[in-house]
């Protein structure tokens, strides 16, 4: 098979966006998803779900191993579990590799469109530095955002639903102890993440006001050093609110592999566990924790990208 062929198969099965921009803009984020790539999306949700039922096999592996395994003295088990081991850690990585790159093969797609979109268009002069603001940042924080807003949440809530069920199935009691302590962070980040979200739109609209107001002489509009310091005061706002959300996180990561170490290894202790399970949990764990941070990290993107969208539809129905 040439290269030709190849290159016509991987162009079929795994397409990117191309076409005439939209001659208007759904009104929600999502609408606006479906309506630029729904093709491409289903295609990036199909390899999102070979994907993440591969992340469980190296946990009951770890477990197998320590338990079957080394306890036993049994080499050639050992060797057998460690090459089936190896095996599901490159299918893992290969697969993963394919659906990264086609999500930056569909942002991109999304970043042309919109850039086309927006570069002829003839507007106001005061609306100029908006329109450069688009044209340039802005859209490729949208069109990025495209690219993994329903293969993403799905592949990480796959990820945690499936390592969630595995705990449960092999010890319920040290599953729900390692469980509680990520839930507290699924309940503070919506109440603080509104919040974050007031304040970053208006740090955009500051910042365009800024660009537009940049060599302007209209004496209603804001001064420029006026809204750099305003500008300035929102972004700390932010961080505050951003680093207590990590310091939340953090604390909660560390706590849980604890309390799996003290509880499994009582069990352990009075023989109702072992060591292996006790293994495969603190690995579990940093498994779950970590898709579930990811989760939360996609809440607060999607969240500031449907505020992104509304300006930028605003924007592009006022030509």
């Amino acid at each position: 098979m040439s290269d030709q062929d190849l290159n016509r198969i991987y162009r079929s099965a795994l397409p990117a966006i191309d076409g005439q921009p939209l001659s208007r803009m759904p009104r929600n984020l999502y609408g606006y998803v479906w309506a630029v790539g729904a093709g491409q999306q289903v295609r990036l949700c199909l390899l999102t779900l070979v994907v993440f039922p591969l992340s469980l096999i190296p946990i009951e592996l770890q477990r197998r191993i320590v338990d079957d395994a080394i306890a036993n003295g049994a080499t050639r088990l050992l060797l057998l579990l460690g090459g089936i081991y190896l095996a599901a850690l490159l299918a893992h990585g290969a697969l993963k590799y394919v659906l990264n790159v086609y999500q930056n093969k569909v942002s991109e797609g999304v970043i042309r469109r919109l850039r086309n979109r927006f570069i002829d268009d003839a507007v106001p002069e005061e609306e100029v530095g908006t329109r450069q603001a688009i044209i340039t940042a802005e859209a490729e924080r949208l069109g990025g955002f495209v690219g993994e807003s329903l293969s993403f949440p799905l592949l990480q809530g796959g990820m945690v639903m499936s390592v969630i069920a595995y705990m449960l199935i092999v010890d319920p009691l040290i599953a729900i102890v390692a469980i509680g302590f990520f839930v507290p962070s699924l309940v503070i980040v919506p109440l603080l993440q509104q919040r974050i979200n007031r304040l970053s739109e208006k740090r955009t609209t500051r910042l365009r006001e800024l660009s537009d107001g940049i060599g302007s002489n209209d004496e209603d509009k804001a001064k420029p050093h006026d809204l750099i310091d305003g500008i300035y005061r929102l972004r700390i706002r932010i961080f505050l609110l951003k680093h207590f959300l990590k310091f939340v996180n953090n604390l909660l990561g560390h706590l849980g592999p604890l309390a799996i170490l003290m509880v499994g290894g009582w069990l352990v202790i009075q023989g109702q566990s072992e060591i292996g399970t006790i293994v495969a949990f603190i690995s579990g764990y940093e498994r779950l924790t970590g898709p579930a941070r990811d989760i939360l990290g996609f809440y607060r993107r999607m969240s500031a990208m449907r505020i992104q969208y509304r300006l930028i539809r605003d924007a592009g129905s006022s030509d």
